[in-house]
């Protein structure tokens, strides 16, 4: 971790910054990490929103992919940062170790810092990581392409062959309730790991690393069509 520090002058203005003792080349912007963790979210909220006032299915498909990517980036963010912080403050090794670890699905990752810090699941947490785990499927399904052109044939007295197409999934994305699910799971799981950190109320922990002003565990329930 650097450590960043001011150079000053006798008159107590900055002369130089230095990052770990060593001066510091160009401008440096130092930010909270949840507000790093919360622009994720927000910017699916955002693109959500735009999505629903979108009246043609290519521009909805725009906004819609954007919305679920952002929604699984920001459940990333907030894997890595809250369970550093947690590992820090615990004074954990094996913590720090498996967050920094990249190997492995999002969700296997989930479940292991949950089991570490916390030594017993979350609430549902068995249909929370199914969840997360097809989500990411479809994620990296989308940020890693790999399509291979097939070949479409029309049987008819002189077959017709149209060489170089592709199956393409992104249409999934100019539907709204299912890039509305996704941001709801992503949330929920933010939700449950706050409560059991021991936050009766979840509503100020969601809008500390979320930006969701007002919601909490019931709303999102309510969204997924799940009983409380």
């Amino acid at each position: 971790m650097p450590i960043f520090s001011f150079a000053c002058t006798q008159d107590g203005s900055i002369e130089q910054i230095l990052r770990d003792g060593e001066p510091l080349a160009g401008p440096v912007r130092l930010e909270q990490l949840y507000s790093i963790v919360r622009i994720y979210f927000e910017l699916s909220e955002s693109n959500l929103r735009q999505m629903t006032q979108q009246e043609d299915a290519t521009r909805r498909r725009w906004f819609g992919l954007q919305s679920f990517l952002m929604s699984l980036t920001g459940l990333e963010a907030f894997t890595n940062t809250y369970f550093h912080l947690r590992g820090q403050e615990m004074g954990r090794t094996d913590v720090l170790a498996r967050v920094s670890r990249r190997e492995g699905t999002l969700s296997r990752k989930i479940q292991d810092l949950i089991e570490l810090v916390f030594g017993t699941p979350v609430l549902d947490q068995e249909r929370l990581i199914q969840q997360i785990f097809a989500l990411s499927c479809l994620r990296n399904e989308i940020v890693h392409p790999r399509w291979t052109p097939s070949t479409l044939v029309v049987q008819t007295d002189t077959a017709l062959v149209v060489e170089g197409l592709v199956e393409n999934r992104q249409p999934l994305f100019e539907d709204v309730r299912m890039c509305t699910e996704a941001r709801l799971w992503c949330r929920l799981v933010v939700a449950r790991i706050g409560q059991a950190a021991g936050n009766d109320d979840v509503h100020p922990f969601l809008f500390h690393w979320t930006g969701a002003y007002g919601m909490r565990s019931s709303d999102i329930l309510d969204g997924l069509g799940i009983p409380r």
